[in-house]
């Protein structure tokens, strides 16, 4: 099973979320400023690119600023190490493994991580 989930779920001292299983970061940024974080894996090749999210960030996040967005992000991800990254988590899901893809988009935003996510499932099938 493949799950998303938000940073801020997963502090850590605090109990993580139910059957959250492997949690894996999915930031461009490193984690280690984030010392409150409790995650098991960072897989920064399935973020977008330092200049895709900057144009994201600072944009007035329309439909068509995301539609932009996801054209760029899912170019990156058709590079050998990502789609390796996503082969493999895939194999993961299959073998009974649950992942839980986290970042630092709060819930309901446009996010990487449920790109992701569909990029895995679409794999599965």
């Amino acid at each position: 099973m493949i799950k998303t989930g938000y940073a801020s779920d997963f502090k850590k001292g605090q109990p993580r979320p139910p059957n959250s299983g492997t949690v894996i970061l999915i930031t461009r940024s490193s984690p280690f400023k984030f010392n409150w974080l409790a995650y098991d894996e960072w897989q920064q090749v399935l973020s977008p690119q330092s200049k895709t999210l900057d144009r994201w960030l600072h944009s007035k996040k329309t439909e068509q600023d995301w539609k932009i967005y996801l054209i760029e992000f899912e170019s990156q991800m058709k590079a050998s190490e990502p789609v390796a990254a996503i082969n493999k988590l895939c194999q993961r899901v299959k073998n009974g493994e649950t992942i839980t893809l986290i970042c630092f988009c709060k819930p309901g935003e446009h996010c990487h991580r449920y790109i992701i996510k569909s990029l895995i499932e679409s794999n599965l099938k």
